[in-house]
C-alpha cells in the first residue's frame, strides 16, 4: 500500500521500491488489493512482495522504515545509513480485516505527506 500511495503522490518521475525485512514474494493481501482500489482506485493486484535484500537499499535518497524494528534491522543488518533512513511507526496490518487495512492506509497518507513536507522530496 505504500509502495502504491507513494508512487500516486510523487508521480512517475520518482523511483519508488518497497521491499520487507520478512517478505516471502507473494501477492498482496485480499484486504489490502480491496482498499487500494475501493478508496483509491488503484489496482495493486499485481504486486508482488519482495524482501529488501533483492534492493540495495544503501543506494536510495531515503529508505522508509515502517516501524521501529524495520528500522533498527535496516540500521544493523543491512548497513542503511542513517542520514537517509527516516522511521516511522505503523504496524504491519498483516492478517487484520478491512478496517484495520483502510486505517493504516490512512496513517501511511498521513505520514507521507508529513515526510515530504520535512523533507523536500516533493519539491
Amino acid at each position: 500500500m505504500a509502495e502504491a500511495l507513494a508512487r500516486r503522490r510523487l508521480g512517475p518521475a520518482a523511483e519508488i521500491a518497497s521491499a520487507g525485512i520478512g517478505a516471502a514474494g507473494g501477492p498482496p493481501a485480499e484486504e489490502a488489493v480491496l482498499v487500494m482500489r475501493i478508496a483509491y482506485q488503484i489496482d495493486i493486484s499485481a504486486h508482488v512482495a519482495r524482501p529488501v535484500g533483492v534492493l540495495d537499499p544503501r543506494t536510495f535518497d531515503a529508505v522508509v522504515a515502517m516501524d521501529p524494528s524495520i528500522y533498527q534491522q535496516l540500521r544493523t543488518v543491512w548497513d542503511v545509513p542513517e542520514s537517509v533512513l527516516y522511521g516511522w511507526d505503523i504496524e504491519d496490518p498483516l492478517g487484520a480485516d478491512f478496517q484495520t487495512f483502510r486505517e493504516t492506509a490512512l496513517k501511511i497518507e498521513r505520514r507521507l505527506e508529513q515526510f515530504l513536507a520535512a523533507t523536500g522530496f516533493d519539491a
